[in-house]
């Protein structure tokens, strides 16, 4: 069931105030079908907001991120990149290095396997895992192994 602007907005800025900018900022995040960053995003927007200010789409990203709408995934050209979450449930990203598609992927990870004998408790993580689509396979790619630089 698709959300409409009310809700995204809601699920996107948990608990902070919804403006029509950040509501515009939200659905153009939901419509991003790869990895993007807050410039990619802010280009986005401008097509249907023209005066939004970067400041603005900088804020309701990190709101973005903190409610779980966004996730952060690593650095492009030395920008941070994101992907939208559809998922509420805990997951991690395969991010194709030719063209920046980002897919879902269950959790690999128990943490409870890692309590050290020293007392040590895990308390969260992450994981990035960067490859090829499909679609890019047969296509030669100027992305570096660990997903630097290129498609994404």
């Amino acid at each position: 069931m698709a959300l409409d602007g009310g809700e995204l907005g809601r699920s996107a800025y948990v608990g902070a105030r919804v403006s029509p900018q950040r509501a515009a900022i939200a659905r153009a995040a939901d419509a991003m079908t790869s990895a993007f960053s807050v410039d990619d995003l802010l280009e986005a927007v401008r097509r249907q907001v023209p005066g939004v200010g970067a400041a603005t789409v900088y804020r309701a990203v990190s709101a973005m991120e903190a409610s779980g709408f966004v996730e952060s995934l690593g650095v492009r050209e030395g920008s941070a990149i994101y992907a939208r979450c559809h998922s509420g449930e805990h997951h991690h990203h395969l991010v194709c290095t030719g063209c920046g598609a980002v897919s879902d992927a269950e959790c690999p990870v128990a943490p409870e396997r890692y309590t050290a004998s020293d007392g040590f408790r895990v308390t969260g993580h992450s994981l990035v895992l960067y490859g090829q689509c499909a679609k890019c396979q047969s296509a030669p790619s100027s992305i570096s192994p660990h997903g630097r630089g290129g498609g994404i």
